[in-house]
């Protein structure tokens, strides 16, 4: 060829080139053809486009997805819409390629939205559910949601509508794998299934338009059919090449598709037959999910379509019937009569309590889908119910202990409410606008009106545990169901509580929900025990079972026109059945827990009226409706006048006690008792009220406290405990303190109305002192002692004590007129009633004809008493005893009786800022007195008070007291802790009054500030935690550190109290310390020692000696120079030198000792505390009196606070005799327990089984070190010496098996370590063998990945490279190739010691660790997921998912089936990233 000829050609050649190269940058430039479309497809965390003539550029057009799923558009609004499936959320954004603003269009009721699919006629975007199992449809602009199918729909995934013929198409791959076809509109009439054979994995699914076709693809059969809108001439287009197909998408006969195991997205010419081609690579960052093509010749515009200019008021549904469309409603409303206007909201329906939400589910659609109730701050509400007049929703949450109401779109949502004890269940009565609920922790049954206003207990007696209630209103009746385990039942009563039936006892355990038939007059309930509904008349007759089938823990139950409905807290479901029948039971709503209460609701309906409907029966406050009649009531403190309509406020009346109930009766009014309705109640044997203050007092013998509440019963408080037999109480209310006598300790003490300040004002002299009176104005107090048969007074500070009256019988009851200076007695022995002045003088009997005058209280010009034996409360003229009256009847064993009255004397010296008195001011004759807590010291300004410094405090198993040697002051005194359990020995830091203690039950130390008011061990701070076995403990005031043993360690341990260093500051070989002493001063740690045999001491830094040689101690205790122990019936002694050692006492077993004030305190056996003086040998130990069995006793001494060691910060047990800083629990300790090995430096002992076993346990590995060492007398099969097996390199020899070795034969032991290690040990290789290394050999031969090509294929690349030359190179994107697997290498399991606490099973079931170290599969499932966004993590309503293990296919997965049927194999573990 010549050159010219060669130039020619090269210019031509040149000029095609630039021809193709102009032409390909032209169709870049352009953006897209019909060959070359713009992919709009989804990731894991954001949405993008693709334009396939620019790839490899890709734009990401929606970012922040927290969990990407379906995707679509609406092209002539250029709106791209996709799913969140972690969000929970469907969502769309304007696309104008600068911003994106995303707008919610489903929130809500949405769960796993797999597929989406939008009508671009109307604008609707319909969407499966494949967790919910359903298919809805919400308009983009009116947001009205619909849901269209419901039942039979399994596990939808993929969606697609085809608006010109109102059809839409869907994949299932459910436990009956399927494709459906329906009508837009969702008639059943139009669904039906057209695919059901040689179907497993249907996946992605979608439409050929232009040729009504139908594509779809099969992710396990791995292929892609092509069939009509019908089903019919089905083909198959793709047969071999696919691995993992997820979504698809068709244009301009090519198909687009996403695989999840390999993680591209993929294309197909369907006009060629292929081949299969590579566009774009994802990543597990950013996996493929679902794919479309963005072109508007996927929804071609039409103007003119048969939902254009409807009338439809919300929806507007294509239909592939005439005339082309269908108007429809919201889910859950129904469609006029009109079928175009829906109605406003749901008009039958159910209102259910889920715990944490409230529901909503319509009962005028089928489908039952439940919508949530927007309120907030909602914990636990169980049961719910409805007000038709105002359409307020009700409800009662448990742990907020509130009854709140809202409407029912959530709106004016306020707390009406706020109960005492635990609202459980409620019921209204709309005619008389009351509510009424249970309360199990209080046992009362409550009303009040409906905004909260007139509490009032109906019922408290003979409750046990009140569980549902329901009312009657028109009949004026109510019944509840109680659930005690011993008195279940069923009862009735009256509105106001009045006439009370008992209806069923028998046959009944959990009686849980009730629900009414007022129509019938029928009784339903059900019972979670016997797993039964059961009906009867409402006068408990005719009795029968409805429904007993597949029952498992029945909880809410009502009733609405024909049918009952009721929840089912374990089957997580709500049925319904015929109310008359039994029977046509529904499964309305399935997989859904925590429903419990619920309430059915008829908007509209006639809603009855009763006698209270009309200006609420005239009654002020209250009324309550009855069978008969009707009723007025009052809250408590307000009472009925004369015309029985009107409540007023009573100017007094008298509050009585009898054995467990305390009451009130009206003074003016008749027919206005009460009584209070107080739970804690055991016995009462005193009252008294405050009325400035609002509250009642009250004593209990058995509870031995003293308590308060408010005048109607609530706000009870325990304010003294650790009492005896109090009989009398009286309120200073000026001077705010509270008196009582107690005759089981035959004291007369005060308090402050809170209980704190306690002291004992008289402790001597008194026999028996029965009732107590006050007059604060004068500064005197009056008590009645049935010893000596008189009456005597004294100053209210105790002082001045003189017998008043002589001979007055066993009066058990005095009162007092102040303003008379006037003295009432009832007294016994003979019975009488009598009267003198407040000096004694002026003695009259007042009457004599009474039989057992117990209680007895003066108002005004009445002397009001109480007969124990007739019940009667009577009154007479207070002066001469004249013009007798009956009160009221039928209240025997009477034992106190107060008058409430306002009418009070003016305030003394102390009722103004307490007198300037920093505790107790005591009025006395003419003036007043400040006073001290018990054993508390008046400082000089006579104002304030000192602590006391020395003292013994002692323990029971539940309280604190003290014991305290002082002139002029009672010895004994209780410490005002509260809350106190199985005390094994106490300590006291005199410093921060902090009070410490071992706790059995909670195996720790802990501490609590003492105060003179009561303190409360829920405010305590645990100081040592994790103690196995607590043993005892001393506590080293100066040095500021706790001493302790335990059970199970030989040690001696310290802990800074006020810092956290903590360690062992004594241990020795053979040691077993148990019993401590310490001594402050002299820096002195005394114990003794099991191990040892002995009484050992030492100081602070170490330096033990041997005391005396004592077994068996069972206490331990120092004094200044002495210390003394308990063995046996003996007290010993020794000096602390070791000299003269002596027998204390000999007397008995003796737990408990303490040196105090020179003497002795111990205790032990069933004996009292004892007191056994040390200056005299032959003095013998004498009973403390009132203090019972102790536990636990220590000395307190004066802190020396010039000491050197106080104030220094030398950390725990480090403060020397001389002040001098040591290293206390810093310091070097050379033993270790016994069968350990100590760490070198870090002085960490180790168990001696770990030494040398081929695993560092110690933080610099000298436990495997100088394992060359014949030290345990192992020698090595080399011929070298170590101290274990894991020391030699070649094994050694052994006759038997040494622990934890590897036998090669019966004369080689090897270490773990050796095992599989790639070297031969063992003569016949066994140690090398696959059952040594934990595997089983696999066949790992090479998996080629590269793609075979068909020749047309191959061809099609050739000629295509020599069509556009060397450009081709530049503009076309070379195919990316996988790199090839590699087999992983195998890893040898490591030998892992696991501590105890970690061979416990969790609650998923306990850990394998050969399925962790084999690799092995999960269970294969009948159907897996194919859509990676399943897979990712857990969901609502479903148990935790595995790794690499697919969702259930079933709903019933998730309760854990117990057994599988045979499934098919398993497809490889989903690409997608699990967000949890």
């Amino acid at each position: 060829m010549t050159k010219r000829r060669r130039i020619i050609q090269a210019d031509k050649i040149i000029r095609n080139v630039l021809h193709a190269f102009c032409l390909l940058m032209f169709l870049q430039l352009k953006g897209h053809n019909a060959n070359n479309p713009v992919l709009l497809y989804s990731t894991t965390y954001d949405i993008r486009l693709a334009n396939t003539s620019k790839l490899p550029r890709i734009d990401t057009v929606i970012k922040g997805l927290e969990q990407g799923s379906a995707v679509e558009f609406l092209y002539r609004k250029k709106l791209i819409c996709w799913s969140d499936q972690n969000a929970e959320l469907i969502q769309c954004a304007k696309y104008n390629e600068t911003q994106t603003d995303k707008m919610k269009i489903v929130s809500e009721g949405i769960i796993t939205p797999t597929g989406m699919a939008i009508d671009w006629y109307t604008g609707n975007i319909y969407w499966t559910d494949s967790e919910t199992n359903r298919i809805e449809v919400i308009s983009i602009d009116k947001k009205c949601r619909r849901v269209l199918f419901w039942t039979e729909v399994d596990l939808a995934r993929a969606i697609a509508v085809v608006p010109k013929d109102g059809l839409m198409f869907w994949t299932d791959w459910g436990e009956v794998p399927k494709i459906e076809r329906a009508g837009m509109n969702a008639d059943p009439a139009t669904r039906k299934v057209i695919v059901n054979k040689n179907i497993m994995w249907p996946n992605g699914i979608t439409v050929d338009y232009k040729n009504n076709l139908i594509y779809w693809v099969d992710a396990k059969l791995h292929f892609v059919d092509v069939m009509d809108f019908n089903g019919n001439n089905r083909n198959r287009v793709i047969r071999e090449g696919l691995v993992y197909p997820y979504a698809l998408t068709f244009f301009d006969e090519k198909l687009y598709w996403t695989d999840w195991n390999t993680l591209y997205i993929y294309t197909w010419d369907i006009m060629t037959n292929g081949p299969i081609k590579e566009l774009i690579n994802g990543s597990k960052t950013d996996i493929p999910v679902d794919i479309k093509v963005f072109d508007e010749q996927r929804q071609t515009p039409v103007t003119d379509h048969p939902c254009n200019n409807n009338k439809c008021s919300h929806l507007c549904l294509l239909s592939p019937n005439e005339p082309g469309y269908v108007c429809s409603c919201p889910t859950g409303v129904r469609l006029k009569e009109d079928n175009m206007t829906c109605y406003n909201g749901f008009q039958k329906f159910l209102i259910v309590a889920q715990r944490s939400v409230i529901l909503k589910i319509s009962l005028d659609s089928p489908d039952y889908t439940p919508f949530t109730v927007p309120v907030k701050d909602l914990k636990n509400a169980l049961t719910v119910d409805f007000d038709p007049k105002t359409e307020f929703i009700y409800w009662a949450d448990r742990l907020s202990k509130t009854i709140s109401r809202a409407r029912l779109d959530g709106a004016e949502q306020s707390v009406v409410v706020h109960v005492t004890g635990t609202p459980d269940s409620i019921a209204i009565d709309p005619y008389a606008r009351n509510i009424y609920w249970t309360d199990p922790v209080e046992d009362t049954i409550t009303m009040a009106r409906l905004d909260g206003s007139y509490k009032k207990i109906i019922i408290h007696e003979e409750l046990y545990e009140p569980r549902a209630i329901a009312l009657h209103p028109e009949a004026g009746w109510m019944f509840w169901s109680d659930w005690n385990q011993k008195y279940p039942k069923i009862e009735r009563a009256n509105l106001d509580g009045t006439n009370r039936t008992l209806l069923i006892s028998e046959k009944v355990i959990w009686p849980n929900g009730i629900a009414l038939d007022t129509v019938n007059n029928k009784l339903y309930w059900c019972d979670a025990r016997t797993h039964k509904i059961e009906v009867c008349n409402m006068d408990g007759t005719e009795r029968r079972e409805l429904h007993n089938t597949d029952i498992l823990r029945i909880f809410g139950l009502t009733l609405l026109g024909q049918h009952l409905y009721w929840t089912d807290t374990q089957r997580r479901t709500l049925d319904r059945i015929d109310k008359d029948t039994g029977l046509d039971r529904v499964c309305m709503v399935e997989q859904m827990a925590n429903m419990m209460g619920m309430k059915a609701v008829q908007l509209g309906a006639d809603s009855g009226s009763s006698r209270c409907s009309d200006n609420n029966g005239g009654c002020s406050h209250i009324c309550f409706n009855r069978p008969d009649d009707y009723v007025c009531s009052c809250p408590l403190g307000l009472e009925l006048d004369n015309t029985r309509k009107n409540c007023i406020e009573p100017e007094a009346f008298l509050i009585y006690s009898r054995k467990n109930v305390i009451g009130r009766i009206s003074i003016e009014n008749e027919h206005n008792d009460a009584v209070l309705p107080i739970k804690e109640i055991k016995e009462v044997s005193a009252l008294a009220v405050h009325v400035s203050g609002s509250k009642i007092y009250w004593s209990d013998t058995k509870l031995k406290t003293i308590y308060r509440c408010s005048i109607d019963g609530s706000n009870i408080e325990k304010i003294l405990e650790g009492l005896g037999q109090v009989e009398g109480l009286a309120i200073d209310w000026s001077a705010q303190n509270i008196y009582w006598t107690d005759t089981a300790t035959q004291r007369i003490e005060v308090a402050r109305l809170d209980g704190s300040s306690r002291r004992a004002l008289i402790w001597q002299g008194l026999k028996k002192p029965k009732s107590i009176v006050l007059d604060p104005r004068r500064g005197y107090m009056y008590w009645s002692e049935l010893g000596s048969k008189s009456i005597k007074r004294a100053s209210m500070d105790g002082s001045g004590v003189t017998t008043l009256l002589e001979q007055v019988g066993r009066a058990h009851a005095l009162a007092i007129d102040a303003e008379r200076r006037t003295l009432y007695w009832a007294a016994l022995d003979p019975p009488a009633l009598e009267r003198a002045h407040t000096d004694g003088t002026g003695r009259v009997p007042l009457t004599n004809d009474v039989t057992m005058p117990y209680a007895l209280t003066v108002y005004a010009d009445r002397l009001f008493w109480g007969d124990w034996n007739t019940g009667l409360i009577e009154s007479v003229n207070k002066v001469d005893g004249s013009d007798r009256r009956r009160v009221h009847g039928a209240l025997d064993y009477i034992g106190v009786l107060v008058a409430w009255h306002r009418a009070r004397s003016p305030p003394n010296q102390c009722g103004v800022d307490n007198g300037g008195c920093e505790h107790l001011c005591l009025p006395t004759p003419g003036d007043f007195r400040c006073a001290c807590p018990a054993h508390a010291r008046l400082r000089p300004d006579n104002l304030t008070c000192a602590d006391p410094e020395e003292f013994l405090l002692y323990a029971t198993k539940n309280t604190v007291g003290r014991v305290m040697v002082a002139n002029g002051e009672c010895n004994d005194a209780t410490v005002p802790v509260t809350g106190l359990k199985n005390i094994r020995t106490i300590e006291y830091d005199p410093i921060n009054k902090h009070l410490y203690w071992m706790d059995e039950d909670s195996h720790s130390i802990k501490r609590v500030s003492i105060t003179y008011s009561s303190t409360s061990t829920s405010d305590s701070t645990v100081v040592v935690s994790e103690l196995t076995r607590p043993y005892h403990m001393v506590l080293d005031v100066i040095g500021r550190t706790l001493y302790w043993t335990c059970w199970d360690s030989d040690s001696i341990n310290a802990t800074s109290i006020d810092g956290n260093s903590t360690g062992v500051i004594m241990q020795g070989d053979n040691m077993i310390p148990r019993l401590l002493a310490f001594h402050q001063t002299k820096r002195i740690l005394f114990w003794s020692d099991v191990g040892l045999g002995a009484i050992m001491r030492a100081d602070v830094n170490g330096g033990r000696t041997e005391l005396a040689r004592a077994v068996n101690v069972t206490a331990l205790a120092a004094d200044t120079t002495t210390l003394y122990w308990a063995v046996g019936r003996q007290i010993l002694a020794v000096d602390f030198d070791g000299t003269n050692r002596r027998i204390v006492w000999q007397g008995g077993v003796t737990s408990t000792l303490a040196a105090y004030g020179g003497a002795l305190y111990l205790c032990g056996g069933e004996r009292s505390l004892m007191r056994l003086p040390l200056h005299r040998r032959d003095a013998p130990a004498a009973p403390v009196p009132h203090v019972a069995r102790i536990t636990a006793a220590v000395a307190v001494r004066k802190v020396a606070r010039d000491h050197p060691c106080y104030g220094r910060t030398c950390g725990a047990g480090a403060c020397g005799v001389g002040g001098a800083c040591g290293c206390g629990v810093t310091c070097t300790r050379d033993a270790c327990p016994r069968r350990h090995f100590r760490c070198e430096p870090s002085k960490q002992c180790v168990p001696m089984e770990w030494k040398c076993d081929g695993q560092a346990d110690c933080p610099d590995g000298s436990d495997e070190s100088s394992c060359d060492a014949c030290s345990a007398g192992l020698r090595c099969a080399d011929g070298k010496c170590a101290a274990a097996l894991g020391g030699c390199d070649a094994g050694a020899p052994c006759e038997t098996a040494l622990p934890d070795a590897f036998r090669c034969d019966e004369r080689l032991c090897l270490a773990p370590r050796l095992l599989c290690d790639g070297k031969r040990h063992c003569e016949d290789g066994s140690d090398e063998a696959p059952a040594a290394c934990g595997y089983a050999q696999k066949d790992h031969n090479a998996i080629p990945t590269g793609k075979q090509w068909t020749a047309l294929g191959v061809c099609a690349a050739v000629g295509g490279a020599c069509a556009v030359a060397a450009a081709g190179w530049t503009v076309l994107r070379r195919r990316r190739r996988a790199p090839p697997l590699r087999a992983l290498p195998l890893v040898k399991p490591l030998a892992v010691r696991v501590p105890p606490s970690l061979h416990s099973s969790d609650a998923t079931g306990s850990a394998s660790a050969s399925d962790s170290l084999c690799g092995r599969y999960p269970r294969p499932t009948v159907n897996p997921p194919p859509s990676p966004a399943t897979a990712s993590g857990g969901r609502r309503r479903r148990p935790p998912r595995a790794v690499t293990r697919p969702p259930p296919p079933t709903p019933a997965s998730t309760d854990h089936a117990d057994s599988e049927t045979e499934r098919a194999p398993a497809p490889p573990p989903s690409p997608a990233p699990l967000l949890y």
